[in-house]
């Protein structure tokens, strides 16, 4: 990712602590952290791009707007998941914003037929301030769900009682 960015911003490279600001947009490299330290980076970042099952969720208690980088998976798969979510957390959003984000991550994940992410960024970026308020919307109702072990004790205690 870190040569396309790069390349985006007019770079040959970016090293571990390069900086390059473009408006209200600052990037810089960091090294590897802990997971403590990620978290902290998570949250105190206006827009995070993250890779992988682990990162994604944790980008999501983040609260806010994140873009992910899916693994691929073989006959394009990972596709069909990336929409999956797209469509349960895009939901309720205003269509300019839905649509932005939508755009945006299927280019970043190279989805057939998309535009490059150079093309759909503006609207994307026009997107944020929209997309920032939802990014807490969603964790917040995320907090408000049942955890996976209670939600699995009272699905075996329905079957047992069934059982009877």
């Amino acid at each position: 990712v870190l040569p396309d960015v790069a390349a985006a911003l007019g770079y040959a490279t970016m090293d571990i602590g390069t900086r390059v600001e473009r408006g209200a947009l600052s990037v810089q490299v960091l090294p590897f952290t802990d997971q403590d330290g990620y978290d902290e980076l998570l949250w105190a970042c206006d827009l995070n791009f993250v890779r992988g099952e682990d990162s994604f969720v944790r980008a999501q208690w983040a609260a806010r707007p994140f873009v992910w980088q899916i693994y691929p998976q073989a006959d394009t798969a990972h596709h069909d998941k990336l929409d999956a979510f797209l469509t349960r957390y895009l939901a309720g959003l205003p269509p300019a914003p839905a649509d932005a984000q939508a755009r945006f991550w299927r280019s970043w994940n190279q989805c057939a037929g998309q535009a490059t992410p150079a093309a759909a960024w503006p609207a994307f970026a026009e997107a944020l301030p929209a997309l920032a308020p939802h990014a807490r919307a969603w964790c917040e109702a995320q907090a408000e769900r049942p955890d996976l072990a209670s939600r699995l004790t009272k699905f075996c205690s329905h079957i047992r009682d069934r059982a009877g």
